[in-house]
Parts: C-alpha cells; sequence; structure tokens
C-alpha cells in the first residue's frame, strides 16, 4: 500500500455516489499499541445474478442460496494481511494522522453475502456487484503448460462484471463463487498440486481458499484504511452496466446469449 496510491484513489472516489454491493456498518480499528491494526465490524456484500440464457435457468435460487453460503464461509474467519506504509492512527480522536507508519493488518471482519436475481439493466447500480448467465463463452486460453482450454466463465477485472455458463454453474455452483472471487482481487491457480483450492481453474474447481487470499479480497473490500473511520462505508461506483455492456459485447469472449434479455 504506498500513500500515493491511496491519494488518487481517495480524490476520484469523492466525486463519485456511494450506494451498493459492499455495505459496511459498525466499523471499527483496534490498535494493539505493536503496531497491528485490526479492523471489525460488519460488511455485507451484495451480488446481483442476471440470467441472460436462451432457455432460463430453473435452478437458479438454489445455486444462489449455495453460493451466498460459500462466499460467507470462505470470507469469514479472519486473515493477516500484509504490512502496509499508511498514516499513523490516533486511537484518541479515531483518526489517521498525515504522519506516515507501518502497520501489520488484520482482517476480522463479520461478513453476509446476498445473492439477488434481476431481470433488467435498470435493477442494476452503478457499483453493484454483477454475475451474468449465459449459455455459452467462446474464449479459449492457453495454460502455463501450453495446452489450450474452455472457460466456463469469465470475468472482467477487478470490480468488474462477472459470467458464468449456467449449465456449467448448474453441476458446480463454486465455479460462480470462482468467478466472483475474481472481482475482489483474485487471480487463477494452474500449478499442480492445488486442485483442491477454489482459484484453481484447470478443468475443475477445488473449495479451499487460504488466508493469503483472504487477506487480498479484505484488502479490496476495504482499501483506504480511513474509510474504517467513519463507522459506515459504502464502496464508490464504478458504472458497472457500461462495463457489463461492453465486456458481453467484445467479440473476442464469445458470448452467446439472450440478447432480448439484455435491456
Amino acid at each position: 500500500m504506498l500513500l500515493e496510491q491511496f491519494r488518487l484513489s481517495f480524490s476520484s472516489y469523492q466525486n463519485k455516489t456511494l450506494s451498493g454491493g459492499i455495505i459496511g456498518k459498525h466499523l471499527r480499528i483496534i490498535d494493539n499499541g505493536s503496531g497491528q491494526l485490526t479492523l471489525t465490524g460488519d460488511i455485507s456484500i451484495t451480488l446481483k445474478v442476471l440470467d441472460l440464457t436462451s432457455v432460463g435457468a430453473p435452478r437458479i435460487q438454489s445455486l444462489m442460496r449455495l453460493s451466498e453460503q460459500a462466499i460467507m464461509s470462505k470470507l469469514r474467519g479472519g486473515a493477516y494481511g500484509d504490512q502496509a506504509i499508511f498514516y499513523e492512527f490516533n486511537s484518541t480522536k479515531n483518526a489517521f494522522t498525515n504522519k506516515q507508519h507501518t502497520y501489520s493488518l488484520r482482517y476480522n471482519f463479520n461478513y453476509t453475502a446476498s445473492l439477488v436475481q434481476v431481470n433488467s439493466l435498470s435493477q442494476i447500480a452503478g457499483n453493484d456487484f454483477v454475475l451474468a448467465l449465459v449459455d455459452e463463452i467462446g474464449y479459449r486460453f492457453t495454460d502455463i503448460y501450453g495446452r489450450k482450454h474452455a472457460s466456463g466463465g469469465l470475468t472482467h477485472k477487478t470490480g468488474g462484471p462477472a459470467t458464468v455458463i449456467y449449465s456449467e454453474w448448474d453441476k458446480n455452483y463454486l465455479i460462480g463463487v470462482h468467478e466472483f472471487f475474481h472481482t475482489l482481487g483474485l487471480p487463477d491457480l494452474e500449478d499442480n498440486g492445488l486442485e483442491n483450492r477454489l482459484m484453481y481453474h484447470l478443468g475443475k474447481v477445488g473449495s479451499n481458499v487460504t488466508n493469503n487470499e483472504r487477506a487480498i479480497m479484505n484488502k479490496f473490500i476495504m482499501y483506504d484504511l480511513r474509510d474504517m473511520t467513519k463507522g459506515s462505508y459504502s464502496n464508490p461506483g464504478n458504472n458497472m452496466v457500461n462495463q457489463l455492456r461492453t465486456f458481453l459485447n467484445d467479440k473476442s469472449n464469445g458470448f452467446k446469449y439472450n440478447k432480448a434479455k439484455f435491456r
């Protein structure tokens, strides 16, 4: 974490409407006096699911409930992050000073997750998370061993929209969680021996998430520590509708879906 990155991020966020996919309440920073800050509070995450399939998604409600439980279980339990260069925290004033300081971070948020089905773009706000269900994904990728693979899901950068082939999600609900966790900053894993990990993607998805992966996602969710001092927080808008439109219309991704539903 570099100070200049925080300044740029904070200044750009000030001009954006806040209401959305991440809601934080009862936020608190605990300083142990020995260089560790523990971040606590209640974080709720809402992921909107847009069915763009041609024949419908009959098990969508069941899959959403299973995915909710998986997201909460993987994020809960706390995580220790790397040392962060930030500002000195004044516990008495519940504020950061303008002096530079190095902390180790412990994330100990209480997470709840909610997947909500939506039927149109008008139901998507600028800072919502979105998982779009499609019929097919034509994109093929080459792994580190030089082999080509089909894609069961595809995500457009950290914080952006995610997609999953409904038939693949129906076979294994964790594929949808895998794609959503890309949104929270996790990369794919391809190395042999990691087949039990949730972010493994060469033909199957495991279920395990490491402390480091939880820390990466927590860092994305609470990127600027100064937001903790407000007591409540909502993630900045990121123009999700336009991102989703651009992503789905990118021919290199080879999406097949019911365009009449995309309105």
